[in-house]
C-alpha cells in the first residue's frame, strides 16, 4: 500500500522509500548493523499523512530502538547518531540560509557572522583567520558521537538563534567556537592555538567543563565550574569590609554566582550556634540552621537562568554545637522549619574526631563565637587547642564520638548527606598552606582551595578522556603528555578570559590561578587494557597512570610559569620549597612504585621557574561531558550496564560503552564491586593529586551499617581527602537488567536506631545530570 506524507506547505506526496534507504545505508556504512533491520523498524513507525519533518525522527528512533536487543547491537547508537546528524545538517543550513547541500557544513564565517549578528558570539572572533580555521574543521569526526552524546549536545549545548530558537551551530563548529574562545588571549598565535585546542576536542581526547562549553566565545564568558566561599558571623558587612563578608552578604554572593550557573561550597562554621548570646541585643542566637533554610530557598529562587535549581553545598565542622541538627537537614521527617531539602550538606571532619571514634572516646562541642581559632587550626595545632579547651571544661556539651559517628552515617544512608570530608588531610597537603586555610570543599567535593573574607575560591575544570589514550593495550604515554600540556594551557587561559560574578572571586582566581585537570573514561581505560577493577593490577595501573598525569600536569604549569610568570603567591608555597603532592602523601596509600618520571629534575625546575597555577589537578564528576564523548564517567565503575535514558525525542536504551570490548567479567556494576577496591584505588590516585576526587561509594542491598562505617574509616586511614555520594541500590535494580534511572531517595526505617546493624536502602544520587561542575 502506498503511503502519502504531508510536506511543510500542506501538500501531500508519496513516501520516497528510496530516499529513506539511501539515508539508512549511509548511516550503517562500516558498522555492524544491517540496514534492512533499520528500514523495517522505520517503515513501521511511519504513518499515513505523516509530516515530512517527522520522518527523520522516525528513522532515528528506529535505529535507537535496536539497542533494546542488547550488546550485539551497540553500533545502533552510532547509526542513530548519524541519522540525527542528517537532521541537524539540514536544519542548520536552512536556519543559516546557506546555499550548501544539506549534507555539507556551512562555512565557519557564515556561522560566526550569524552568531555575532544575533548578539550571541563575541565580535573578537572576527580577529581570527576564519578561512584557515574553516579548513581545519573535521566533519568526519561527527561520526565519533554516540546517539546519547549527540543528543546531549543538541538538547543543551549547541547555540540556538535568539529569533526562533533553532540551532545554528553544528558539532564541529561548537568545538571550534569553544577552542577560539579559549585562544582569545594568545595574541598573534591565537589562530594556531585555536587549531591546537580544537584538535584535542574534536578527537574526543579531552573536553572542557560544561560552563566553558556553554559560554566560551560568547558575549558572557562565565567559564568557571565551581566556587568556595565562607560566611562571617555577622548579619551584614561593616564599613571597610568586603561587601560579602557577612551572612547575608555571602547569600548575596551565592545568588550572583548561582545566576551564572556556578556550583557552590560554603563554609558555615563561624556562624554562632543555637543559644549563643548576641551582644547587641542580649538575645540568644537561633543557630546556623535557620540561615541554611534561607540558603536553601535562595538556591531554589535563583534558578540558574531558568534551567535548574541552584546547587549549594553547606559545610560545617563537627565540633559546632549545631552539627547534630545539621545532619538532619535533608530528612523527610521532623519539623520542616529545620529542614532544607534542596541543598547538599557536608561534614568537615578532623583527624581527632576519627581517632576518638576508634578509641571510643567522648566528643566535645564548642561555641564558634567564643573560640573562633578552632576554625583556623588543623592537624596537631587543632588537637592541642581542642584538648586544652576540653581540660578547662569550656565545651557547650559532649557526647560519645561513636554516637555522633552513627548519627552522621545514619543520615548519610537515609538522605545521602552529610558527605564525609576530611579537613586535616585537605590542609596538611595543600600547596597553599602558607596563605590561608582550606575551610571546605565545593559542591562536588573535588576542590580544596583556601577561602577568607576577602577571597572566594574559583576553580576551572576540564577532563582527559583516558579511553582515548590506550595503544596496543598499554597507556599511550606520548599522547597523554601532549594532551596534558595543551589542556593545562587552555585551563590557565580561562582565568584571564573569565567573567567573574563577584569581586572576591576575581581577586582570588587572579592571585592564585588554580585549575583542576581531571579525567573521565577511567573504567573504559581499564577494560581496554584488560584490567579487572578488583585486582592488584588495577592499583599498579592507577599508580602508573596518575604518576604520569601528575608529573606532566606539574611540568606543564611550570613551563607556563617560565613563559608567562609564576602565580602571585608562589613564594612560600610547598611548590617553592620543592615539595610536590607525592611528597606529602599518606604512607598507607599503597603501591608506591615510580616509573619513568624525572621527579628530581622537575622539583628543581619548579623551584627555579615557579608554577603558573597554585593547584593543577582535581577529578570532577563529568556526568554530562562523559555522555557527550560516549565514555564512562569520571573514575567510576558503571552504575548500570544497561538502562533507559531519555532525551527530547523520548526514551531509548543505553548500554555501557565498556561492554563493546567483549569481556563481561571486566564490566562488573559498581554495586557488585567490593567497595574497598574503590577506596584503595582512590587512595593510590590521591597520592599524586594536589586537590581531590569526586568519589562516590555504592551500597548494594543488604549492606550493613558496620560495613559503611568500615568504608569511611578506611578512606580516612588511607589518606583520602573527600568522599561524595553514597549511591544505594534500589529494590528494582538487578545487574544486566534494563531499568529506569535511580529516583530520589526515600527514608527507610532504621531498625532499632542502630546504624551499625541497619541495612543501607535508597541513597541514590540526587542530581545525576548536574552540570555545575562538568
Amino acid at each position: 500500500m502506498e503511503i502519502s506524507v504531508t510536506k511543510r506547505n500542506g501538500s501531500t506526496q508519496p513516501l520516497d522509500v528510496a530516499k529513506i534507504k539511501k539515508a539508512i545505508q549511509w548511516a550503517t556504512n562500516g558498522l555492524s548493523i544491517d540496514s534492512k533491520e533499520v528500514e523495517e523498524n522505520a517503515i513501521m513507525l511511519i504513518r499515513p499523512n505523516m509530516p515530512t519533518s517527522e520522518i527523520q525522527q522516525s528513522l532515528i528512533l528506529a535505529a535507537a530502538g535496536l539497542l533494546e536487543k542488547g550488546v550485539a547491537y551497540m553500533d545502533a547508537s552510532f547509526v542513530a547518531a548519524r541519522l540525527k546528524l542528517l537532521d541537524l545538517y539540514k536544519s542548520v543550513n536552512l536556519t543559516l540560509g546557506t546555499s550548501h547541500d544539506s549534507m555539507e557544513y556551512p562555512t565557519l564565517r557564515e556561522y560566526v557572522k550569524r552568531g555575532i549578528n544575533e548578539n550571541i558570539l563575541s565580535t573578537d572572533l572576527l580577529a581570527f583567520d576564519l578561512e584557515k580555521l574553516n579548513a581545519e574543521i573535521k566533519p568526519e569526526n561527527d561520526l565519533l558521537f554516540t546517539y546519547l552524546g549527540l543528543s546531549t549536545l543538541a538538547d543543551r549545548y549547541l547555540v540556538r538563534s535568539t529569533l526562533n530558537n533553532q540551532i545554528i551551530e553544528l558539532p564541529q563548529h561548537f568545538l571550534m567556537r569553544v577552542a577560539m574562545g579559549l585562544a582569545l588571549g594568545e595574541g598573534a598565535n591565537a589562530t594556531d592555538r585555536a587549531v591546537e585546542f580544537y584538535n584535542l576536542f574534536s578527537a574526543h581526547d579531552y573536553l572542557a567543563s560544561t560552563p566553558t562549553l556553554f559560554n566560551s566565545a560568547t558575549n558572557h564568558p562565565q567559564l568557571s565550574s565551581c566556587y568556595l566561599n565562607t560566611v562571617k558571623d555577622q548579619l551584614s558587612s561593616e564599613d571597610g569590609e568586603n561587601r560579602y563578608a557577612s551572612i547575608y552578604g555571602t547569600l548575596d554572593e551565592c545568588a550572583r554566582l548561582s545566576k551564572y550557573a556556578g556550583g557552590l561550597g560554603t563554609d558555615w562554621t563561624r556562624v554562632r550556634s543555637s543559644g549563643d548570646i548576641i551582644r547587641g541585643t542580649q538575645g540568644k542566637s537561633s543557630g546556623v540552621v535557620p540561615y541554611l533554610k534561607v540558603s536553601n530557598d535562595t538556591a531554589v529562587a535563583v534558578n540558574q537562568g531558568g534551567k535548574r535549581k541552584g546547587s549549594f553545598a553547606p559545610y560545617l565542622e563537627n565540633w559546632h554545637p549545631d552539627f547534630p541538627a545539621f545532619c538532619d537537614l535533608r530528612k523527610n521527617s521532623g519539623d520542616d522549619r529545620y529542614r532544607a531539602h534542596d541543598i547538599f550538606p557536608a561534614g568537615w571532619i578532623s583527624d581527632l574526631f576519627m581517632e576518638r571514634v576508634e578509641a571510643g572516646g567522648m566528643w566535645s562541642f564548642f561555641s564558634p563565637n567564643k573560640y573562633p581559632d578552632l576554625h583556623e587550626l588543623y592537624g596537631e595545632a587543632f588537637k592541642q587547642r581542642f584538648e586544652e579547651l576540653e581540660k578547662q571544661g569550656l565545651y557547650v556539651s559532649q557526647m560519645p564520638a561513636m554516637e555522633l559517628w552513627k548519627k552522621m552515617l545514619t543520615s548519610l544512608f537515609e538522605t545521602g548527606h552529610p558527605w564525609v570530608t576530611f579537613k586535616d588531610t585537605c590542609n596538611l597537603r595543600s600547596p597553599q598552606s602558607h596563605v590561608g586555610v582550606v575551610h571546605s570543599s565545593n559542591l562536588c567535593t573535588e576542590i580544596t582551595l583556601n577561602t577568607s573574607d576577602e577571597e572566594t575560591a574559583v576553580c576551572n575544570l576540564g577532563s582527559i578522556n583516558l579511553s582515548r589514550h590506550v595503544k596496543d593495550g598499554q597507556l599511550d604515554k606520548e599522547k597523554l603528555a601532549k594532551t596534558i600540556k595543551t589542556a593545562v594551557r587552555m585551563l590557565d587561559n580561562v582565568i584571564d578570559i573569565n567573567f567573574y560574578p563577584s569581586s572576591r572571586a576575581k581577586t582570588s582566581n587572579l592571585k592564585h590561578r588554580p585549575i583542576g585537570l581531571g579525567v573521565m573514561g577511567y573504567h573504559e581505560y581499564l577494560v581496554k587494557r584488560g584490567i579487572a577493577f578488583e585486582s592488584d593490577a588495577h592499583l599498579v595501573a592507577a599508580d602508573e597512570l596518575f604518576e604520569y598525569i601528575s608529573y606532566h600536569a606539574i611540568k606543564a604549569s611550570c613551563e607556563l610559569a617560565k613563559e608567562r610568570g609564576a602565580y602571585e603567591t608562589f613564594n612560600g608555597s610547598k611548590w617553592s620549597q620543592g615539595i610536590l603532592p607525592i611528597d606529602t602523601a599518606n604512607a598507607n596509600a599503597g603501591v608506591w612504585h615510580t616509573y619513568e618520571c624525572d621527579w628530581d629534575g622537575l622539583r628543581a625546575d619548579v623551584q627555579q621557574w615557579g608554577m603558573r597555577n597554585s593547584n593543577v589537578m582535581a577529578i570532577a564528576p563529568t556526568a554530562t561531558i562523559s555522555n557527550i564523548l560516549g565514555t564512562t564517567p569520571c573514575i567510576e565503575p558503571p552504575f548500570e550496564l544497561q538502562c533507559i535514558k531519555s532525551n527530547l525525542s523520548g526514551p531509548f536504551t543505553w548500554i555501557d560503552p565498556t561492554l563493546r570490548y567483549g569481556d563481561m567479567s571486566l564490566c562488573k556494576p559498581a554495586h557488585e564491586i567490593d567497595q574497598t577496591w574503590i577506596i584503595r584505588a582512590a587512595a593510590v590516585r590521591q597520592k599524586w593529586i594536589d586537590q581531590s576526587q569526586s568519589l562516590n561509594l555504592f551500597a548494594k542491598l543488604g549492606t550493613k551499617g558496620r560495613d559503611l562505617a568500615a568504608w569511611y574509616m578506611l578512606a580516612w586511614k588511607l589518606g583520602l581527602k573527600t568522599t561524595y555520594y553514597l549511591r544505594g541500590q534500589s529494590n528494582s535494580t538487578t545487574p544486566n537488567k534494563k531499568i529506569n534511572l535511580p529516583v530520589a531517595p526515600t527514608s527507610p526505617a532504621i531498625g532499632g536506631g542502630d546504624v551499625m546493624d541497619a541495612d543501607v536502602n535508597m541513597c541514590s544520587i540526587d542530581n545525576p545530570d548536574c552540570e555545575s561542575c562538568q
